[in-house]
């Protein structure tokens, strides 16, 4: 059953997208881009967020001290205003006929020094003259209205009949009229040295006059600044529907009501919008004012000053990673190169080589593949003639045990047929039988004699009888009964408990090295040493014989028709261990085997280790491959 493209699921292009971009990050260079991308980035982000902090920090602390100062400035410019407004009341309420108590006097005398009331006229609140029982007398200019109205339970007048002083009044309403004000209250002192009323000043809250000066304190286009009385209520601010509000809750109003005379804070809203504020308080009134400017345009310098930064790092940005794309090309396509020759080796072709990159790990990566292949290559060549010297020594041995059969036992069992047929005929001598009789007896001796060596050669009946330990030292007796040579052998640990299969191959390698040392090495002395460990069997054979020059791999044995090393080496490849000979021309040789003694058949890698030359530290002269 075929499908259509109508059968498969639809994807949509953010997918193919996302599925485009997972599949690149597979590949090696997109990786190392990607990362050093990432770092980079980190870098750029860490050293623009420390720069941007310190920029604010500095920020801050600049708009602090400058709106600290400021403040100050303007504090004393708005105490000196109402110095000059207490200065002008002082002086009309010192005259004589303010002294009186008349008010036809009184209002004359306002008449007289209305260049000094001229504050109090411009802002709309004029001046009231108060007689000692807080009812308005005169008002300038005219105000009806207030005209007899009892003022005698405001605070401020109760408080300058007390004090005896001028007195700065909070925010309050107005009887008579109902409107906020600010009143500043002088003082009469009567021609008798008594209290005769007071002379006050007036604001109107919501006429704002006193806000042009305040007004001029602004920081910047989003700064403000407002007054606020004693209890925190505004006095003034630049919007006028929050005028009279309370403010005590405020920061900086709750520090200058706990007697803080002056200070900046960078304080947070409810809403959420912080602000730097420097804050004050005006001397003579003891009111409290506050310049401010929003925290956004506080860090506005620092973002300005930043953004060439962060230009600059994102430019930095695109052209370390174009150079890195370049150099991690050079790479990548090196790896790349060794990945397409490495599956031509795997395919069988191993004739490949890699071309050597300049940058020094990747041609070292290069040089070893090449010298791997080489190896490879070697080791194949020799496999495949020790395998071919296997097949041939297995027919040769399989016609050498026919040609014995047929020459030897089938031969005497043929002879002993003969003798059996002889005897028949000889029956009726008793004599003579028995005479053939034992020669037949000879014959079937001889006989099993000679199968009994055939079964010895096929299969070592002393290893299954008498055990490995036993088994070795009869290998090691008839190497030196045949070749007359000193043999020592010496066991240590414990044998027992070992695979079947593992006795039979430290016996056949023992066989193969002694068989080594009786057709090559024209030695005198051969000493084995066998070490049974927990964890590994060590098998080491040392003669002193003539030596030979190691070649490079033991497959190269191969190569010259040697192959008793690759059959030492092929046998502890199957138990996962591994085969070191050293040698050198005329210095004897070693032959060192090392098996797991609890793993099961396995394979290993085989590798060529130079030894160490003669001179060196630990070094005798001889070669070693391993």
């Amino acid at each position: 059953m075929t499908h259509t493209a109508k059968d498969l699921p639809s994807i949509s292009k953010y997918q193919r997208f996302l599925m485009g971009i997972f599949g690149w990050l597979t590949h090696l260079r997109a990786q190392v881009l990607a990362l050093l991308l990432l770092i980079l980035l980190l870098m750029t982000s860490l050293t623009s967020g420390v720069a941007f902090l310190a920029f604010r920090q500095v920020s801050q602390s600049l708009a602090e001290s400058r709106d600290q100062e400021l403040v100050v400035v303007g504090a004393g410019r708005l105490s000196g205003r109402m110095e000059n407004l207490i200065r002008g009341l002082s002086v009309l309420a010192r005259q004589p006929e303010m002294k009186s108590g008349e008010p036809t006097l009184q209002e004359a005398t306002l008449e007289r020094g209305r260049e000094l009331l001229i504050d109090f006229t411009n802002w709309d609140g004029g001046v009231i003259i108060l007689d000692a029982n807080g009812f308005v007398s005169v008002t300038k200019p005219l105000r009806l209205d207030l005209i007899g109205q009892d003022f005698s339970q405001e605070s401020y007048f109760q408080r300058v009949r007390a004090l005896r002083t001028f007195v700065f009044s909070n925010i309050v309403k107005e009887p008579g009229t109902n409107k906020d004000i600010i009143a500043v209250a002088v003082p009469i002192t009567g021609l008798d040295g008594n209290f005769a009323g007071a002379i006050v000043g007036r604001f109107y809250v919501d006429f704002q006059g006193m806000g042009r000066e305040i007004l001029k304190l602004k920081v910047g286009e989003k700064g403000s600044a407002y007054l606020v009385d004693q209890s925190g209520h505004l006095i003034y601010h630049p919007y006028d529907h929050l005028i009279g509000t309370d403010f005590s809750d405020r920061q900086a109003i709750q520090l200058l009501q706990s007697g803080d005379p002056e200070g900046a804070i960078t304080s947070q809203e409810d809403g959420g919008m912080r602000s730097v504020e420097g804050y004050a308080i005006v001397p003579i009134s003891g009111w409290g004012l506050v310049i401010g400017e929003p925290w956004d345009q506080v860090i506005e310098p620092a973002q300005i000053a930043l953004r060439p930064v962060v230009i600059v790092a994102v430019i930095g940005l695109i052209i370390v990673a174009g150079i890195v794309s370049v150099g991690v090309r050079r790479v990548t396509d090196a790896i790349q190169n060794l990945v397409v020759q490495t599956r031509q080796v795997a395919a069988g072709d191993y004739d490949a080589q890699v071309g050597l990159s300049r940058i020094r790990e990747i041609r070292e990566l290069g040089m070893a593949f090449n010298d791997m292949v080489q190896q490879i290559r070697r080791y194949r060549a020799g496999v495949r003639q020790y395998v071919a010297d296997i097949t041939r020594t297995q027919e040769e041995e399989r016609k050498r045990i026919a040609r014995e059969l047929h020459d030897d036992t089938v031969q005497s069992l043929i002879a002993m047929g003969q003798r059996i047929e002889l005897i028949k005929e000889t029956l009726e001598n008793p004599d003579e039988s028995r005479a053939r009789l034992s020669e037949v007896r000879t014959m079937v001796t001889g006989a099993i004699a000679s199968v009994r060596q055939f079964s010895r050669d096929l299969r070592p009946l002393t290893l299954e009888d008498l055990g490995l330990t036993a088994a070795m030292q009869y290998l090691v007796n008839q190497l030196a009964q045949s070749e007359g040579i000193e043999v020592n052998l010496q066991v240590e640990g414990k044998v027992e408990e070992l695979p079947a299969d593992l006795e039979v191959a430290i016996y056949r390698i023992l066989q193969e090295a002694l068989s080594n040392v009786r057709k090559h090495a024209h030695a005198t002395q051969v000493d084995v040493l066998a070490q049974f460990t927990p964890r590994q069997v060590r098998l080491t054979v040392e003669d002193n014989g003539c030596g030979f020059q190691v070649p490079e791999s033991l497959t190269d044995f191969a190569s010259d028709g040697n192959f008793g090393m690759m059959g030492l080496q092929e046998r502890a490849r199957l138990f996962g261990g591994n085969v070191a000979v050293e040698s050198a021309p005329n210095q004897g040789t070693k032959i060192e085997l090392i098996i797991p003694r609890q793993l099961t058949p396995a394979s290993f890698t085989v590798g060529v280790t130079p030894g160490p030359k003669e001179g060196e530290v630990g070094g005798n002269g001889k070669n070693k491959i391993t």
